[in-house]
């Protein structure tokens, strides 16, 4: 059994696997260190954290589960008829089956291109050799941090980097940071926290309009508006791709790897789980992955297929969280439609997406959006799920206006 990838999804087929009797593991992961919290990255960049604080396994755990570990070597191709793939190494590795879980990495606009590949101060931040880069930079004395992309990434990293020594200049060519995780009007509530900071600057709606290096180093990023930014550390932060590209005869498409509810790829004996997968969601939408609890679920159930099993993966659910300062930013569900509902719930905000037929009175919530206290979140995940119907949830948080979540969490309904 192969597994390419070593995150959330391939850490957790690898487990699974382990403790079938007679199957043989190996994981291939272009990082040598142990799978770790993706998402962390901005504390390691900061200084807040340690590498060893994000692991998600203890160095010698595949060792101990018999799992053999091929770290540094990145796998070129995966031939499926071939039952074989191909490593940067030159080495050929056999497979019966095989898990794609290659995770996604960051999708570069081609203003960046060349200064990334020819600028040690231009990284992104998907790797943690990146965010080792990154603080290293900072330590040595780099004080102008520009973020090119103001989404999830580039708003973990300006948080976690406020009370740092450095300033810190997100750009973002939407109008509204977090413009693919929340509608403009709800991300204009989180902005303010991100404005009151000396250190923070937010220049959204302005293309980059050219990168100035000299000496194999940027040092000023020219926007459209002819504003004038200078630049110490460029941290790229434009989205992510699906990391696809080494597929031999298994379909896929720019959004992901299609699969079915058993993880299973259109080339037999192939699976994908996690970043790389597009998937189906709760609504009958297929949408790319990037949830943690998503590629654990998916890389288990592709697992228990993988050695001989009938697993089937329930309809998933997308969805992001950030935290500034007080502050906790939430997307749930499918919140594209321009039918929704505003509601106060607590001393938070909550808009939820409606679908189905207002004349019939069937309107059920397919997706929420949260800017608030994180206590006020609590609970409101299962009106999503569960395809709550929007009246009896309006009932609910107009009759409580907060402690609305114990009674979503208690609702008993079957799983849409």
């Amino acid at each position: 059994m192969l597994i390419l990838g070593n995150g959330y999804a391939g850490l957790a087929a690898a487990r699974v696997l382990a403790r079938e009797k007679g199957l043989a593991v190996t994981v291939v992961s272009a990082e040598r260190c142990p799978a770790y919290c993706l998402h962390l990255l901005p504390e390691v960049a900061c200084g807040g954290k340690t590498p060893a604080d994000l692991h998600l396994a203890d160095p010698g755990e595949y060792e101990e589960l018999g799992v053999v570990f091929k770290g540094g070597a990145r796998v070129d191709r995966l031939l499926a008829r071939d039952r074989k793939a191909i490593l940067s190494t030159g080495e050929e590795l056999p497979f019966d089956k095989a898990l794609l879980a290659t995770g996604a990495r960051t999708s570069v606009p081609g203003i960046f291109a060349k200064p990334m590949a020819e600028c040690a101060n231009v990284i992104s931040l998907r790797r943690m050799d990146e965010a080792v880069a990154l603080r290293a930079l900072i330590e040595r004395g780099a004080r102008n941090i520009v973020i090119a992309g103001a989404g999830r990434i580039g708003v973990l990293l300006a948080e976690a980097l406020k009370d740092s020594d450095v300033t810190v200049t997100l750009i973002d060519v939407a109008p509204q940071i977090l413009a693919t995780m929340l509608d403009p009007s709800v991300a204009a509530r989180l902005r303010p926290e991100l404005d009151a900071r000396s250190n923070t600057r937010i220049l959204t709606g302005r293309p980059v309009d050219h990168v100035h290096a000299e000496g194999g180093s940027v040092c000023e990023v020219r926007l459209a508006d002819g504003t004038r930014v200078p630049c110490d550390v460029l941290v790229v932060a434009t989205g992510v791709t699906p990391n696809r590209e080494i597929l031999d005869g298994v379909p896929s498409s720019p959004d992901g790897v299609p699969v079915n509810n058993r993880m299973e790829t259109g080339a037999p004996g192939i699976y994908a789980a996690g970043d790389v997968v597009a998937f189906e969601t709760i609504s009958g939408r297929t949408e790319p992955g990037q949830l943690i609890l998503n590629a654990r679920m998916q890389g288990d159930v592709a697992a228990r297929n993988m050695a001989g099993g009938n697993a089937v993966c329930p309809p998933s659910f997308t969805g992001n969280v950030v935290k500034i300062g007080p502050l906790t930013g939430a997307r749930v569900g499918d919140v594209d439609g321009e039918d929704h509902a505003d509601f106060p719930v607590g001393r938070s905000f909550l808009r939820v997406t409606l679908s189905g037929s207002s004349a019939k009175g069937l309107r059920e919530v397919t997706g929420l959006q949260f800017v608030g206290l994180a206590e006020d979140l609590r609970g409101l995940v299962p009106a999503v799920l569960k395809k709550f119907d929007a009246v009896e949830l309006s009932g609910w948080i107009g009759e409580t206006g907060f402690g609305v979540a114990p009674l979503l969490a208690a609702r008993s309904t079957r799983w849409a």
